[in-house]
């Protein structure tokens, strides 16, 4: 039984022994990266921004037109609106206004000196 440990033993150190040989016999020196591939990357790696930034517009964009069209109904769909009493009436308003200005311009003109 002893015999097989250090059989094991034995096989799993020469295994890691060729690992470290196989690691040390790649050659680093064409690992060097090249000016002109640091550019090529950095242009591929812009072209990828910009995609996924093209992407996230428009599910943005789709995102708040889904919204809109939930909340803001305004245009081609106008006479299907329920019409709802509102509180203020801008009509009547209106009418006020012209007539509060319409009394003030006779003061007015009472106020300039005569020229």
């Amino acid at each position: 039984m002893d015999e097989e440990i250090k059989t094991e033993n034995e096989s799993v150190q020469e295994a890691e022994v060729e690992k470290i040989e196989k690691v040390a016999e790649v050659d680093f020196s064409e690992a060097e990266i090249s000016p002109e591939e640091i550019e090529r990357k950095k242009k591929v790696d812009r072209y990828i921004e910009f995609g996924l930034l093209f992407i996230l517009g428009i599910l943005v964009g789709i995102a708040i037109k889904t919204e809109a069209t939930r909340r803001v109904t305004i245009g081609y769909d106008d006479w299907q609106m329920k019409i709802v009493k509102q509180g203020v009436d801008f009509n009547q308003m209106q009418v006020e206004v012209a007539k509060k200005s319409a009394q003030q311009q006779p003061t007015e003109n009472q106020n300039q000196p005569a020229e």
